[in-house]
């Protein structure tokens, strides 16, 4: 059996029940745990104690500025790097839901987290929302070696300069209502494709959750005209390598 792993998943808003039914519907599921701060990064953290198939990944959204101290995204950093957290996330830029006058601190946080990246070899998990290019360039810039555009949406055209550089698109199960995202599977080759659920969000009356993930690789697989066997291997390999596991 394939190992199923969602990317891109806020576990620490997952009642203990929901994460126990969760492992318990679908025994080959590896679940990436983002944060967006100190907070649910120590539920991740704790998650993670508890469930060997979930990997925590430390990160200060660009919506925390609404509400947190900056300096939180260094203290969570801080600790990251001490122990040698493999993947950085939910951390971006994002110009489509944010103020514009939050770009400098936006760019500030990236960039810390970007560089710790590069010397942690941890896997970059970016949130990128009508910012996919300047994110692209901060990451090449910097040289990061693992990259993840999360719930990718942006320019088609974009997609082979992120792939070109060895990064990775995640698609999300939202592609059932999100007509965009079969346009974005259909353009991601599959050596370079990963998927994710960003559960337990609700998009257009449709709540995400890493349980969908086995139905989007399905539907995945008949967009792109290849044997689900094969693209299950595909991205299975595509994420381990993401987490060095």
């Amino acid at each position: 059996m394939p190992l199923y792993y969602d990317m891109h998943c806020h576990l620490s808003e997952f009642t203990d029940k929901e994460v126990e039914e969760l492992f318990g519907a679908i025994k080959d599921l590896k679940i990436v745990a983002v944060s967006e701060d100190l907070k649910s990064f120590n539920r991740v953290l704790e998650l993670s104690e508890r469930f060997p198939n979930v990997v925590p990944c430390a990160g200060f959204h660009p919506w925390s500025l609404k509400d947190h101290d900056i300096s939180e995204a260094w203290d969570l950093l801080r600790f990251a790097t001490r122990h040698g957290i493999r993947c950085l996330g939910e951390v971006g830029l994002d110009r489509h839901f944010m103020p514009i006058d939050t770009m400098q601190s936006q760019v500030k946080v990236l960039r810390a987290y970007a560089e710790a990246a590069k010397e942690l070899d941890a896997l970059l998990n970016l949130h990128s929302p009508d910012a996919w290019r300047d994110a692209l360039s901060i990451a090449v810039e910097i040289g990061v070696p693992k990259v993840m555009f999360h719930w990718y949406s942006g320019p088609l055209n974009l997609i082979p300069e992120i792939t070109g550089r060895g990064y990775f698109v995640s698609i999300n199960v939202a592609l059932k209502v999100q007509p965009k995202l079969k346009d974005v599977a259909k353009a991601t080759p599959i050596d370079f494709m990963v998927f994710e659920s960003d559960g337990p969000y609700n998009y257009h009356g449709l709540r995400l959750t890493p349980l969908m993930i086995p139905d989007l690789a399905k539907e995945v697989a008949n967009l792109k005209s290849v044997q689900l066997e094969e693209l299950l291997n595909a991205v299975e390999a595509n994420s381990s390598r993401l987490l060095n596991t």
